[in-house]
């Protein structure tokens, strides 16, 4: 049964991305991240909250990571273009990496009182994590489909 699970994860993995059309409800979360991170860059955290126990600096990165990120991947999807993408690639890198911030930031603070947030940021990190792989097939495959076309011209 594992062997299973592993080579399952693998061809998820390694399974090119479908792309359109985008699924609205993650077009609203990223919605969601981009509003809910602007405060953030300015380091204005809601006191009695986690983000209100990191350092100012954390917090802004935390922020611009959460933004930016969220902001790049929303640009990504709604481009059907190559640029859009790397747009979307990219973005989810660092809408990944802020949710590993922020997992880290629960475990340090609450440790095992903020387990259920704590491991629904680390599943989101995965899921980014995924995105991307399913990204890079896509782009993998569009590029060997570009080099046969260009072979058949150049015949």
């Amino acid at each position: 049964m594992p062997k299973r699970i592993w080579f399952g994860f693998l061809r998820t993995m390694s399974t090119p991305a479908v792309r359109y059309p985008p699924d609205p409800r993650a077009l609203f979360v990223l919605l969601m991240c981009v509003i809910v991170a602007i405060p953030l860059i300015f380091a204005n955290a809601t006191p009695g909250t986690i983000a209100a126990q990191l350092d100012d600096s954390m917090i802004v990165a935390w922020g611009i990571m959460l933004c930016g990120g969220s902001a790049l991947t929303l640009f990504g999807v709604l481009r059907q273009t190559a640029t859009g993408v790397i747009c979307e690639q990219v973005g989810s890198v660092a809408l990944g990496f802020a949710c590993l911030i922020y997992a880290t930031a629960i475990w340090f603070t609450v440790e095992w009182g903020g387990a259920v947030p704590m491991f629904l940021l680390l599943a989101y990190t995965g899921a980014s994590a995924v995105r991307y792989f399913q990204l890079r097939a896509y782009l993998r495959n569009v590029e060997h489909l570009a080099q046969d076309l260009r072979d058949e011209a150049g015949e």
